[in-house]
């Protein structure tokens, strides 16, 4: 399905054609995305300068049906000339920074699969892609119903000319809510990942809880000096020679600078290298050693979600802003207009239903995105809610070298001031998030408090639809 989308994407001209090349021709690539508008354009004009192929300008259009046509056709012209002008800044230097982002992750979360033997479960994958799949078939029944009776009701009309009046009236909403899905599947790419890496931590997290502390006492939370238990058991940590004798030298330079001050074990705990560091217990296959890249890992898909979000962030705000004034005056001409007077002006009928498929097509794009926004920020949260059960859980591997401590321990107040900086929005100005609807809703029900006050019926007969 992201296929599809993304084929029609580069038809109606809002990705560049080889947008994954960093070398082709730009002519070529671009081209689509200055023809369309162009055409666009030529249909507006066309119709609001000549007043022909509009259904606004037809005689059997009464005032309520202008109006109504007018008001459609202009928001959608904000809505398609935003967003085109938008789809042309950093467009393909977007595409190719996200995939080669991307690919840097996918490769350290295999590495890291294979190492806590996660790589051959499959069921939660194959859940997901169930559900991932539904949601695009989904938006593909709605968007094909709403193009269908726009299209069947135009031909009718105008015949062979029915895509001049085609391009003004439900192809910006087409458009702006293909680049939706450009978002919707990003995002969900990006919760995706996370959902991975939070299966790895709960990986080492289900691991703490059978494990037992070795032989050695640590005081983590002062940082003090050292004391080691000797013993004739004394277990050795590391998945292979060259750990194991890393750690070796190590503890031998811990015993030898016993006497020296606070600041230079500070000192050589920040020349350790963490990425490096990989602890773990001889009792079998252990996970732990994946700490370190998780933590990248995580910071670097927190990375891909502000570039994605300065990407399509701003192309929200129009389309959000036609959502919400689509459905509030569908929703005005199904109660005051059409409930009253259906069936006696096919035009009428036309536009009213016009409006109410599209504002329910919108709706369900925008709950689509806010929802997925949602999920990827409480997976992010969820990352760092696991490291910290992790550490209250005070594992064997974190006691036998304070370094994991400490590590740890910064991930989540680095956590604490990413959730501070950062969010899913619409250029700051809300926030993609289910409290969104909550807004929306209380101020379309002001709205509508208003608009369904207005008596219609003078206007109505009028235009000789009620005796």
């Amino acid at each position: 399905m992201i296929q599809v989308m993304n084929w029609l994407s580069m038809a109606i001209g809002l990705i560049p054609l080889n947008r994954k090349q960093s070398a082709s021709n730009l002519v070529v690539d671009y081209a689509m995305m200055a023809v369309v508008p162009i055409f666009y354009l030529f249909c507006y004009l066309l119709i609001n300068l000549t007043r022909t192929f509009g259904i606004c300008f037809l005689d059997a259009c009464n005032s309520v049906c202008r109006l109504s046509n007018h008001l459609f056709m202009h928001l959608g012209a904000f809505l398609y000339l935003t967003i085109a002008l938008m789809s042309v800044y950093r467009r393909k230097e977007f595409f190719r920074q996200f995939d080669e982002r991307l690919s840097v992750i996918d490769a350290v979360i295999l590495k890291c699969q294979r190492v806590a033997e996660t790589d051959q479960k499959k069921a939660a994958a194959v859940k997901h892609s169930v559900a991932y799949h539904f949601t695009w078939l989904f938006l593909f029944c709605v968007f094909t119903f709403a193009l269908y009776y726009d299209v069947k009701s135009l031909y009718f009309t105008f015949g062979n000319y029915a895509f001049v009046p085609f391009m003004v009236s439900s192809f910006p909403y087409l458009a702006g809510s293909i680049i939706q899905g450009e978002f919707i599947y990003h995002v969900s790419v990006i919760s995706e990942r996370f959902e991975q890496i939070n299966t790895l931590f709960e990986k080492i997290n289900q691991e703490a809880r059978h494990r037992h502390a070795p032989l050695t006492v640590f005081d983590i939370e002062s940082e003090g000096k050292k004391e080691r238990l000797s013993a004739e058991g004394k277990v050795a940590f590391g998945h292979d020679q060259k750990l194991a004798g890393e750690m070796k030298s190590q503890a031998g330079q811990q015993k030898t600078d016993e006497d020296e001050t606070d600041s230079s074990q500070d000192e050589n705990e920040d020349d350790f290298d963490y990425d490096n560091a990989q602890i773990v217990e001889n009792t079998g296959n252990t996970s732990e050693s994946n700490l370190p890249d998780l933590f990248m890992l995580h910071d670097k898909i927190l990375s891909l979600s502000v570039i994605t979000n300065g990407e399509f962030g701003p192309q929200c705000v129009p389309y959000m802003a036609a959502c919400f004034v689509v459905s509030i005056f569908g929703i005005f001409l199904e109660t005051k207009v059409n409930f009253i007077v259906s069936g006696k002006s096919r035009l009428l009928d036309y536009v009213t239903y016009l409006y109410v498929i599209w504002s329910f097509t919108t709706m369900v794009v925008a709950y689509v995105v806010l929802r997925l926004c949602c999920n990827a920020n409480n997976h992010s949260k969820q990352s760092a809610m696991i490291v910290h059960e992790i550490m209250q859980k005070k594992p064997a591997f974190m006691l036998s070298n304070d370094l994991f401590y400490n590590k740890m321990k910064s991930f989540t107040l680095q956590f604490l001031h990413w959730e501070g900086y950062f969010q899913f929005n619409g250029i700051g100005l809300f926030a993609l998030d289910y409290t969104f609807i909550f807004s929306t809703v209380s101020a379309a029900t002001s709205y509508l408090i208003v608009l369904l006050q207005f008596d219609m019926t003078a206007i109505l007969r009028n235009d000789g639809l009620m005796s």
